[in-house]
């Protein structure tokens, strides 16, 4: 394992990685970002977020609002990323993602998300998921 792999795989189980400076910008979003603010401050001003398939959200506030009413829906959110590429400015982060409900109830679903980056920046985030089973009784 490489230092650049060591320093990805932290609190994570990654199987496969293709490193580079996005994809440790991407693992650090993943795994230490706890507030709305903080998830906002990695997208570029004009980005665009899609998750699962809920409509898409533009702009760095709008996509700080849509985290705040989500976040305000469950107890905790954690990433165990499995696999991550990075190509170019693009990069793939294949998770299982661990969602507590309020009434104790924890679901792992499966994920993928697709980020393009401008520089340090997601210009477009897509997640890749059925998060049903999170809110099912």
């Amino acid at each position: 394992m490489t230092e650049q792999q060591k320093k990805l795989s932290g609190k994570t189980s990654i199987s496969v990685i293709f490193p580079g400076d996005r994809a440790n910008i991407v693992q650090r979003f993943l795994t230490t970002t706890r507030t709305a603010d903080e998830f906002a401050s990695y997208f570029t001003e004009d980005a665009s977020f899609r998750f699962a398939n809920a409509p898409t959200v533009v702009g760095r506030k709008a996509i700080q609002e849509s985290s705040v009413a989500f976040r305000q829906k469950l107890k905790s959110v954690t990433h165990d990323i499995k696999s991550m590429w990075e190509m170019g400015d693009i990069v793939v982060c294949e998770m299982e993602v661990t969602y507590t409900r309020h009434d104790g109830k924890v679901v792992t679903l499966p994920c993928t998300d697709i980020i393009r980056m401008k520089g340090e920046l997601f210009s477009d985030l897509r997640v890749y998921m059925d998060i049903s089973p999170v809110f099912a009784p």
